[in-house]
């Protein structure tokens, strides 16, 4: 019998599918960063960029945090969405799929902001609801994502299991009326009643891309695919941005597993180049 030989991350695109800009729970200001941080995007860049080094990261999939100030309302969300568009443009390469955000709270004047995401050049649109005060079904999702669809853009939805705002049946609910688009779920699998049902469910909506990152502990890579293929999951690194990036260890249990070379390299990188349609 042949021993197993575990795969080395020089054979694959690894790509982060999970980085916000900003902190999830401080009082961000206008720029996205926390109040009282002076740190610039091209600064930002730089500490990013050599955490993704550390960690083997290739390419990073960019989205703002969710918690920022939003005393002037849309404004404030155009604000933070020009900010995102200027990692993209200062690191192409490394920033490869960039999103933007909208607040289904706006209602009808977050549509022509999804036009101006796009022709910007964004890459798609995330929400962290709990942060945005709705559910992730509620009304207004519809027509934006609509809008989204029409510009071609990727929706990324925060499924949180300490929030029922964040219920995954709700996106389930969202990618069931939209089959034709892929959407992207963070946060899903962190608990063990939660990461078991989604193992079970996830074949009932086969376009959503479920994050295999964070506290995953109920489920393996081997036992997902096994249940719901190897192109409805995705890697993310869980890094800290302060410029010393560790290798996660999610990545070498990836490389590790035993699963088929095309298996790992759609977990590694290749489910968010065809999402994003790189």
């Amino acid at each position: 019998m042949t021993q197993f030989q575990p795969a080395t991350d020089g054979d694959y695109e690894i790509v982060d599918a999970h980085q916000h800009v900003g902190g999830l729970g401080d009082a961000l200001s206008r720029t996205g960063y926390p109040v009282g941080t002076d740190r610039d995007v091209a600064s930002d860049v730089a500490l990013r960029t050599a955490a993704m080094d550390g960690a083997g990261v290739d390419w990073a999939v960019l989205q703002p945090s969710h918690g920022y100030l939003k005393a002037d309302g849309i404004l404030d969300t155009m604000r933070l969405n020009d900010r995102m568009m200027q990692y993209k443009q200062l690191a192409p390469s490394r920033f490869r799929a960039v999103l933007g955000t909208v607040e289904p709270m706006h209602g009808e004047r977050s549509l022509p902001e999804i036009d101006r995401c796009k022709q910007m050049g964004l890459d798609g649109i995330a929400w962290h609801h709990r942060f945005q005060g709705c559910f992730i079904d509620s009304p207004w999702m519809w027509p934006i994502l609509e809008r989204m669809q029409e510009n071609g853009l990727v929706p990324l939805i925060h499924v949180n299991v300490e929030s029922s705002l964040e219920s995954h049946w709700r996106l389930q609910r969202l990618a069931r009326d939209f089959p034709d688009m892929t959407f992207i779920a963070m946060d899903g699998l962190w608990s063990y009643e939660r990461c078991r049902n989604v193992l079970y469910t996830a074949s009932e909506t086969p376009n959503i891309v479920w994050d295999f990152g964070g506290p995953v502990l109920s489920t393996s890579i081997e036992e997902w695919i096994a249940h719901n293929g190897s192109q409805t999951v995705c890697f993310s690194a869980d890094l800290a941005y302060g410029g010393n990036g560790e290798r996660p260890k999610l990545l070498d249990a990836i490389l590790g597993a035993r699963i088929d070379e095309a298996d790992r390299a759609n977990v590694l990188g290749g489910n968010m180049r065809r999402a994003f349609g790189i």
